[in-house]
């Protein structure tokens, strides 16, 4: 029996489909209605404070804590929101993640051509690489990533230097991954380099995770922005780097010498080293 070529999107937009219905039935998709009582959310008149509860029309700016960083202006440009982000030093490097990884990612979509060019393989036999990586991004998902959070919380850990931690662990991952892609001469290396990756599948949580804790939620609005523009304009370049270092030794007769692939694991060398630089704040 031969399976519909179309079965697979059939399925992605049934997914969709689903997602949408879900998304729809969750408490913050309702209309939010107004109160019952306008009693319950009425302001005191001046005149019904006592004089020591008066309200004060210039307050004193000293007396008028800060526990967060001050925000800008609502008539500031974009721009100037972005420049304020980008003072926070560690800030800087979470945007460095959000752009280079993409790039070095973008490889792994040239891991079953590889695969069939210089292996032989059909390309409906490349389905056990994206089994290969998806048991390892579940490994760590899964069991890996939470059994490892409530160990060190119970040693006291701060969040923060737990993600740090997880990015420093799966940029290592990730080089080593890619760079036993590169050097892979038999198939049964092909399937454990894509283990390999699926285990540093905790990069954009982590780096989430990290960035969202250095700023108030004021900007979150603003950072999720930046966040998907970095990532686009790292797909989008990734894409042709990505496709002329794959190109390097292809010719009829003989696959790709894989440097595209070497390129990923020295890009996530440099964010290790990146990453042990890095210092937060005690």
């Amino acid at each position: 029996m031969r399976i519909s070529i179309w079965l697979p999107f059939e399925a992605a937009i049934g997914a969709l489909v689903l997602t949408y219905v879900l998304i729809l039935v969750l408490p913050e998709s309702s209309k939010l209605e107004p109160p019952d009582n306008d009693d319950d959310i009425r302001c005191p008149a001046p005149d019904d404070l006592a004089e020591d509860q008066q309200p004060l029309l210039f307050p004193d700016p000293d007396s008028i804590p800060i526990t967060q960083p001050l925000l800008p202006h609502k008539s500031s440009s974009w721009y100037t929101e972005i420049l304020h982000l980008l003072r926070i030093p560690t800030l800087r490097f979470c945007f460095t993640v959000f752009f280079a990884a993409p790039i070095a990612l973008v490889a792994k979509a040239f891991v079953y051509q590889h695969a069939s060019e210089s292996f032989g393989w059909e390309m409906s036999t490349t389905t056990w690489l994206r089994v290969s990586q998806a048991v390892g991004a579940s490994l760590v998902t899964l069991f890996a990533l939470p059994t490892l959070n409530a160990l060190l919380h119970r040693r006291g850990l701060q969040a923060q230097r737990l993600d740090l931690s997880i990015l420093r662990g799966s940029f290592f991952i990730a080089a080593v991954g890619f760079a036993v892609l590169w050097q892979a001469r038999v198939s049964w290396m092909l399937v454990l380099a894509l283990f390999i990756c699926g285990l540093s599948e905790a990069i954009q949580p982590a780096n989430q995770g990290l960035a969202t804790s250095l700023i108030g939620r004021e900007y979150n609005a603003r950072f999720f922005t930046t966040v998907a523009v970095l990532e686009t304009i790292g797909k989008l370049a990734g894409g042709p780097l990505q496709s002329s270092l794959f190109s390097i030794g292809r010719r009829e007769g003989h696959g790709s010498l894989g440097v595209n692939f070497l390129a990923s694991s020295v890009i996530f060398a440099g964010l290790l080293v990146l990453a042990l630089v890095v210092r937060l704040k005690k």
